[in-house]
């Protein structure tokens, strides 16, 4: 064998021997996996609005305020920033974060970064984020100064086989969940493992002065393996709501 057949033999085993050590780093996590934030804005869609043009039916738009903005720019304030789809009561696709503690922004689409964004939030130190939005005001309220709450949205955190359960209305939620009571104040969430393939019926009410318990939802939880269910419990925003209180309920698998 030649000299430069030598070498060259010898670059490629070197060059197996580094990827086979890259893949095991990967393979032992070694490398760091990427983070994600979602959102998710609860409250009421505005009534359906038309007008007659030459015979033809056509759609208005919302008010202004009665809906988030449906276009929106998210990001650190870097060029990592990406366009994001904001519809009510929808959970939104995933978006890369940077790893850290730091800035979060979200800003209306075509905002050249001088104008106030219409959302600054804190990214926590590691893991993805689930960013829950509401009105601040209910029916008087707007959506040009939401309110949020960030909750924990990765696999660790949040793990098939629970059910999740976010109370983002001013008041307390009375939680009934197959034979246990709880009490969910304002601002708080707890969770509880339920059984694959099973119905768990469980019941929300407001809770009064009184402690009397007054029922605005009943339904059940069927959860397949590897999926969870988010319950988010908020103050109904549409015009003349039949119940002070709503509930939105997702299910979903968890990616592993």
């Amino acid at each position: 064998m030649t000299v430069g057949r030598l070498l060259s033999f010898a670059w490629l085993l070197l060059a197996g021997v580094l990827c086979a050590q890259e893949k095991d780093k990967e393979t032992n996590g070694d490398k760091k996996p990427s983070r994600q934030v979602r959102f998710l804005a609860v409250g009421d869609l505005p009534p359906y609005r038309q007008e007659i043009r030459n015979g033809v039916a056509y759609e208005l738009e919302p008010p202004p305020g009665s809906i988030p903005p449906r276009e929106l720019i998210v990001g650190s304030g870097g060029a990592d920033s990406s366009e994001a789809r904001l519809l009510l009561n929808q959970v939104s696709e995933g978006f890369k974060i940077p790893s850290g503690a730091g800035p979060l922004l979200l800003r209306y689409k075509g905002d050249n970064g001088q104008a106030e964004p219409w959302l600054r939030l804190q990214r926590p130190q590691q893991g993805d984020m689930l960013v829950v939005l509401w009105r601040a005001d209910g029916t008087k309220g707007t959506w040009e100064k939401p309110l949020s709450l960030v909750l924990s949205d990765g696999p660790e955190q949040a793990p098939a086989g629970r059910i999740r359960l976010l109370n983002v209305s001013p008041v307390t939620v009375g939680v009934v969940l197959g034979g246990e009571k709880i009490a969910l104040l304002a601002g708080k969430s707890f969770d509880r493992p339920i059984p694959q393939g099973k119905d768990v019926p469980f019941q929300l009410g407001a809770v009064d002065a009184k402690g009397e318990f007054r029922r605005f939802y009943a339904g059940s939880a069927l959860q397949n393996p590897g999926e969870r269910t988010l319950v988010v419990v908020y103050r109904a925003d549409g015009v003349d709501p039949r119940s002070d209180l709503k509930a939105n309920v997702m299910r979903e698998p968890v990616a592993p």
